[in-house]
C-alpha cells in the first residue's frame, strides 16, 4: 500500500492518494475542514475502482472542481515528496517533471 499527500492549494493539509494493491484511491478534506468523521470525498471501492494514475486524476478533478492538470501536478509533488525528489514545476504550471507511478 502506498499514501502519498496531495499538494494542492486548499487541499493539502490532509487530503491524500495512494495505491493499495492494483487499485488507485485518494481520500481529500478541503483545508479548513475536520475530517472528524473521515474525508470530505473518498475515491475508494465500492464505489470507484480506479486502475490508473490517469483515471484518478480526472476523478479527483470532477470531483473538486479543478482542472486535471492541477490535480496531476498535486499528486506528482505528493510522490515526489515523498521520494525525497527537487521538484521543479513546468512553465505552464500545468504540470510536474518526472513519471507518476502506472
Amino acid at each position: 500500500m502506498s499514501i502519498y499527500a496531495f499538494h494542492l492549494e486548499g487541499w493539502e493539509d490532509l487530503s491524500t492518494w495512494g495505491r493499495d494493491d492494483d487499485i488507485y484511491y485518494a481520500q481529500l478534506t478541503r483545508n479548513g475542514a475536520s475530517d472528524d468523521d473521515g474525508p470530505q470525498i473518498w475515491i475508494t471501492p465500492p464505489n470507484y475502482v480506479v486502475r490508473s494514475v490517469t483515471e484518478l486524476v480526472h476523478i479527483i478533478a470532477g470531483a473538486i472542481g479543478h482542472r486535471p492538470g492541477l490535480v496531476d501536478e498535486a499528486m506528482r509533488l505528493g510522490l515526489a515528496l515523498d521520494r525525497g525528489e527537487w521538484v521543479t514545476p513546468a512553465q505552464d504550471g500545468s504540470c510536474m517533471n518526472g513519471p507518476v507511478p502506472e
